[in-house]
């Protein structure tokens, strides 16, 4: 039986038709998928420049199947903006403060009350206790929570030195908009603040609406707030803590394998921006002297009743942003830590 020839015009443009549905299909695989990341870092910080090395890496280990297109800087809005948008599939992830952290599970901001953590390794110990009982909390609000981070802890800066609690009572100071710790603390200090949203900030100390606010050093200078004022005070009032959360919804679209490779490189990332972080305060310190930022100190007698003060706010926001449960957890966690350094 003879086979039937196709013309050899047919069998050119068969050709032609499966080349191109090959390349079609390569180019659909090599695509990756990308994750929509917003995070309040300008470009050039420390925390950006290891959001790129954490990209590259990601992208690598997915052999280019999942990349992060970040919006750096604020560009998507301040972290109230950036959690809306979230919700409504606009963007998929984002680095936060505790402030937008805590518009999610208010509990976290059980970690920034003033005065609690004297040091980095208290820290580290209390949220290494608390992650999974965060992450349970973050999936129940239809977020994943990828990694701790952190800013810092925070020192006041102003134009004029802030010594003493009358010092704060007279000064312009700037509250993060929405805020509810600040807001407490405020109260309770008898401070009028000026609520802005972050972005807002460096306008105006520029304008002279506000001339103090609270920020970690690098995030002082990482902003260029810092060439707005004159001082800074001594001790540090909390640790601003942070974390990198994505929503459930886009998660779940994830491959699996691609889903266990960013939970390793984000806890990696985590781990780097936070020891990162912290040396890079520590030399922000000196840069802010040598731009000629005096360092004022709270006389101890002063410090004493502000850290009396600090505890009406611990119990007024019991209720509000967490159970008393949790933060008498935490602050048993920190006597026992302190306790084992002492006996070590």
């Amino acid at each position: 039986m003879k086979v039937k020839r196709l013309p050899k015009l047919k069998v050119s443009l068969l050709i032609v038709l499966i080349a191109m549905s090959q390349n079609l299909l390569a180019l659909h695989k090599a695509k990756p998928q990308q994750i929509k990341l917003s995070i309040l870092a300008p470009e050039g910080s420390t925390w950006m420049n290891i959001m790129h090395e954490f990209n590259k890496e990601l992208k690598e280990r997915t052999q280019g199947g999942l990349e992060f297109k970040i919006y750096a800087g604020g560009v998507s809005g301040d972290e109230s903006d950036v959690i809306r948008k979230m919700r409504i599939g606009q963007i998929h992830a984002g680095g936060f403060t505790g402030v937008g952290l805590g518009q999610i599970v208010s509990d976290v901001r059980v970690l920034e009350l003033p005065f609690i953590f004297r040091e980095a390794d208290e820290v580290d110990f209390v949220t290494s206790v608390l992650k999974k009982e965060f992450e349970k909390k973050f999936e129940e609000k239809g977020f994943i929570f990828l990694g701790w981070a952190e800013a810092g802890f925070v020192n006041i800066f102003s134009t004029k030195p802030l010594k003493t609690a009358k010092d704060l009572q007279k000064a312009k100071m700037w509250a993060w908009e929405g805020d509810p710790l600040v807001k407490a603390l405020c109260k309770e200090f008898d401070i009028v603040p000026v609520p802005l949203f972050i972005t807002d900030v460096l306008t105006s100390l520029q304008t002279g609406l506000i001339d103090s606010f609270y920020a970690p050093p690098l995030a002082a200078i990482a902003l260029q707030w810092f060439t707005k004022v004159k001082y800074m005070t001594q001790p540090y009032l909390a640790n601003a803590t942070g974390a990198m959360v994505m929503t459930k919804k886009f998660h779940n679209q994830i491959p699996k394998q691609n889903q266990q490779i960013l939970r390793e490189v984000a806890d990696k990332y985590s781990k780097r921006i936070i020891e990162a972080t912290r040396k890079d305060n520590q030399e922000s310190y000196q840069q802010l002297k040598k731009q000629g930022i005096e360092f004022v100190t709270i006389p101890p007698s002063e410090l004493e009743e502000m850290t009396k003060t600090s505890l009406k706010v611990q119990s007024a926001l019991i209720g509000r942003l967490y159970p008393k449960e949790l933060l008498e957890k935490v602050l048993s966690k920190i006597r026992e830590y302190r306790k084992s350094k002492v006996q070590s």
